[in-house]
């Protein structure tokens, strides 16, 4: 009785967390990089940020898509600073698609 319980009860909450996801994508338009070492860099800058859950940094797009873990708030400024401190200029951001202005 008691393991049935405690599987329904596993079951239910799993369920419930997989349908509530709070995570956020952030792109920000990146320019000067111009070789995969700067991609590295401004990908290793960025996984260094708290609350990420995953970066991919593209060349050919000039843009970083930064994946926050579920539940953790972004900091547009301290992933613009990111991207400045890798050697590289961060543009236009954007949180789920939409655009963000976030003055340093």
């Amino acid at each position: 009785m008691v393991r049935s319980f405690l599987f329904f009860f596993t079951i239910i909450v799993f369920s419930v967390n997989a349908l509530a996801t709070d995570q956020q994508t952030i792109e920000v338009e990146v320019t000067g990089m111009t070789c995969p070492f700067c991609v590295y860099g401004t990908e290793k800058k960025l996984r260094e940020l708290e609350g990420v859950e995953k970066v991919e940094v593209s060349l050919a797009k000039k843009k970083a898509r930064i994946i926050m873990k579920e539940g953790q708030a972004v900091d547009i400024i301290a992933i613009k600073k990111a991207i400045t401190d890798a050697g590289f200029t961060a543009g236009v951001a954007r949180i789920n698609g939409k655009a963000v202005d976030a003055k340093e």
